[in-house]
């Protein structure tokens, strides 16, 4: 399974990795890296000579085109193998929101010379409002909602269920095996638990082999708690579909998944790597001390 990466914006911004609750995905090779670095140069340099070349051709055009145009055509030749997904003015005036390729967010001014690397947040009474992330969870949700129960792993709630998280996890991942541990308590407080697969080393890797073998067999649950636990996870008779592993993967892309454990809520909010239960819970409104009564 090929990953993705954009690699022309690593040129002008720097690449936040997963924090030490989580497993980092595999990185791109470096004479890959080197080999878009030095095309972007030679890009900007050549853009750079145009417009010394007619400066006053360039004003002109800035003058005619809409901001997003603007924009669009300074990133689109200083940056060519960034790919623009869509593009909106912020909260903020004259600054413009920019998704990238990869589900990336970043903002650049007007006139498209000036990009930041960073979320938009908004000053208010009592704190500020992270507007870039609350536009992520909104997104999410339509991706999330679309994950059928019958394609995760699902660990449900005993008793009434108070909520649920989805993790898209890996099995390879210390982080993911200790998230795992977590989940019966999780489930004793009325959360239930899916799991999206999206194995960090493609399908073709050990690990994403045995999530193959996961998905494929009659009991997911068990199978997976083997796999977390570092026991061997028999392989399933007859022929084995990964189209949906497939389909997961891809999602996870395209909401923005870098490593694993990537635990979303049902709103779309990501709660980030390894949390333990009682955090978790706590980041839910839920009592965790409040264990839900069995079910019958």
């Amino acid at each position: 399974m090929k990953q993705h990466y954009g690699l022309g914006l690593a040129v002008a911004l720097v690449v936040i990795g997963t924090g030490i609750s989580g497993c980092k995905q595999e990185e791109p090779p470096k004479a890959e890296i080197a080999a878009a670095v030095q095309t972007a140069h030679t890009d900007v340099a050549e853009a750079g000579q145009d417009k010394a070349d007619n400066p006053e051709a360039d004003q002109q055009t800035m003058q005619e085109v809409s901001a997003e145009d603007q924009i669009r055509r300074n990133l689109t030749a200083n940056l060519p193998r960034l790919s623009i997904v869509s593009m909106k003015e912020s909260a903020a005036p004259g600054i413009y929101q920019v998704e990238i390729n990869g589900g990336e967010v970043i903002h650049a001014t007007a006139d498209g010379k000036y990009i930041l690397n960073g979320d938009l947040l908004a000053v208010q009474p009592g704190g500020v409002q992270n507007l870039t992330e609350t536009w992520r969870s909104k997104k999410r949700v339509a991706a999330l909602q679309s994950l059928k129960d019958e394609d995760l792993v699902v660990y449900p709630a005993k008793g009434e269920e108070k909520g649920e998280v989805i993790a898209f996890t890996d099995t390879s991942c210390g982080y993911c095996q200790k998230f795992h541990q977590e989940i019966p308590e999780l489930n004793a407080m009325g959360i239930t638990v899916k799991y999206a697969a999206w194995p960090r080393y493609g399908l073709k890797s050990p690990a994403g082999q045995t999530m193959l073998h996961i998905w494929c067999s009659d009991d997911r649950e068990k199978m997976m708690t083997l796999a977390k636990t570092r026991q061997p996870v028999p392989e399933p008779e007859g022929e084995c579909n990964a189209q949906v592993i497939n389909e997961q993967i891809a999602l996870g892309h395209e909401i923005g998944v870098r490593g694993t454990p990537a635990v979303y809520l049902g709103d779309g909010r990501k709660i980030g790597g390894y949390r333990e239960a009682a955090d978790l819970a706590a980041e839910m409104n839920i009592a965790a001390n409040t264990a839900a009564a069995p079910s019958e």
